[in-house]
């Protein structure tokens, strides 16, 4: 697990090498919709001297999920960052959520 918003859902990475895969739990009463085409890897991650051994990236995701007056929309920021010489991946995340708009 690598962010909990209790109530609403828990957030889990799985890493396969170069493949950062995230896996959304909905724990609300209602419908979770992920908008797919918000999914990426986009956007730079530039690193130059010492730092470029760690491979520094990011990606991001966006849902909703919820009913009716408690829709939340959800916009979550993941980093990673690589450790070679222990053979390991650090990973954090944070998400926004806001009321989402209505149907």
């Amino acid at each position: 697990m690598i962010l909990l918003a209790e109530g609403l859902f828990r957030l889990d990475v799985v890493i396969s090498g170069d493949t950062l895969r995230t896996v959304v739990r909905n724990l609300s009463s209602g419908d979770l919709n992920v908008d797919r085409e918000s999914a990426s890897d986009s956007g730079a991650s530039l690193a130059f001297g010492e730092i470029a051994t760690y491979e520094p990236g990011r990606a991001g995701l966006e849902f909703t999920l919820g009913r009716g007056g408690d829709r939340v929309g959800v916009k979550v920021t993941s980093a990673t960052l690589r450790f070679p010489e222990r053979g390991t991946v650090r990973v954090t995340a944070q998400a926004i959520v806001r009321p989402a708009p209505a149907l």
